[in-house]
């Protein structure tokens, strides 16, 4: 951890100057707002007490000094504030917070995605360490597999909730299904699935998917496939910027019709955060609803729409897998893109979504 060599007071901030030779300026107005102790920030819960808007603008210092390994201020006109150095060190150049997981991506295709990303159901639900390699692994590479689950949808709903708890859609919570059209979506069909994202008609998608094939009598076909939506954007920023450009920009609407329900988003195909970081893919070509642009404007839009539905169904970047009773499938449905071939037999899967933030946290608090 750095420390603090010098602090230099000045009129309405507060330059510190690190052991390394770094200086940072605070705005004393900061330093009050982020405050340490128990009337500015609650203890338990850490958010902030004060209210901001009534601290002075021309707040300023009358003393600093670091104590016992936290920087001491005395305010003109009374009051003192703590704030650690170790806090303070988070924050000795000025950026926009990140709010990522700090996971390293592996960008795969056909080829380095084998073989496939995996963890025994045992040590998954035998410790919260086992639970959190799985997630790290799901963070790696955008999914990955627990072997050994128990095929019934009482153990696979249990497995689904050492993640967090269950997400509810116009699907209900956890869910098993087959191709019974029990809901007006394709996934209750035995059609082919090509590439695409769940949720591209809901405003906050949902994060993860959780998939667990426990039944199929007679399998032919029903190969199930996963495409790394990452790893599309950096082909498609580097071969056609022009593409990539448009779908970071323009909103796609989807949309769904169906049990007594119509809803609708609409958002880039690729949604970058504050940092320009991408942060999701979303596509769903069978829920994009319609619309209509100026000739050139359709154009373009259809030119980017192929570019990337190639790559989507390029079996270059494709896992390929034929799902087996006993091997439950965790994705990120804003990274990897997900299909399935056509298919007869009787094939019977469950399931759950799961919030992206849920996944985050249970990361960063590695328990």
């Amino acid at each position: 951890m750095a420390s603090i060599r010098d602090l230099v007071p000045g009129t309405d901030t507060l330059d510190v100057t690190w052991d390394d030779g770094v200086t940072t300026t605070y705005l004393w107005l900061w330093l009050r707002d982020h405050s340490h102790d128990p009337e500015t920030l609650h203890p338990v819960s850490q958010q902030r007490l004060v209210f901001t808007a009534g601290v002075p603008a021309d707040i300023a210092g009358a003393r600093a000094e670091v104590v016992d390994g936290e920087l001491v201020v005395d305010w003109v006109g009374g009051g003192t504030s703590r704030l650690p150095v170790a806090f303070l060190e988070r924050f000795r150049v000025p950026a926009t917070v990140p709010t990522r997981v700090d996971v390293e991506r592996e960008l795969w295709d056909s080829t380095t995605i084998y073989p496939t990303p995996s963890v025994p159901y045992d040590e998954v639900m035998g410790s919260d360490e086992g639970t959190v390699r799985w997630l790290r692994e799901v963070a790696r590479w955008g999914f990955a597999l627990v072997t050994g689950t128990p095929a019934t949808t009482e153990a696979t709903e249990e497995l689904v909730k050492r993640v967090a708890y269950v997400r509810e859609s116009i699907f209900g919570g956890f869910w098993w299904f087959t191709a019974d059209l029990k809901h007006d979506d394709l996934a209750y069909t035995n059609t082919e699935l090509l590439a695409h994202t769940d949720g591209t008609y809901s405003h906050d998608g949902p994060g993860l998917q959780l998939l667990h094939c426990i039944e199929f009598l007679d399998p032919v076909g029903g190969d199930s496939t996963m495409v790394d939506g990452f790893r599309i954007a950096a082909e498609l920023k580097a071969k056609n910027p022009e593409a990539f450009e448009l779908l970071s920009s323009f909103s796609v609407p989807g949309q769904y019709i169906g049990d007594g329900a119509h809803l609708m988003s609409s958002r880039p195909v690729f949604r970058h955060d504050q940092t320009g970081e991408l942060v999701q893919v979303s596509f769903n070509n069978g829920d994009r609803a319609p619309f209509l642009l100026h000739p050139d404007e359709q154009r373009a839009f259809y030119d980017a729409l192929r570019a990337f539905e190639e790559l989507a169904n390029d079996e270059r970047l494709q896992w390929v897998h034929v799902l087996q009773p006993g091997e439950a499938m965790l994705f990120d449905n804003w990274r990897v893109l997900h299909g399935r071939k056509a298919y007869s037999g009787t094939r019977t899967l469950c399931g759950a979504y799961l919030n992206h933030e849920d996944f985050e946290s249970r990361l960063r608090r590695g328990v």
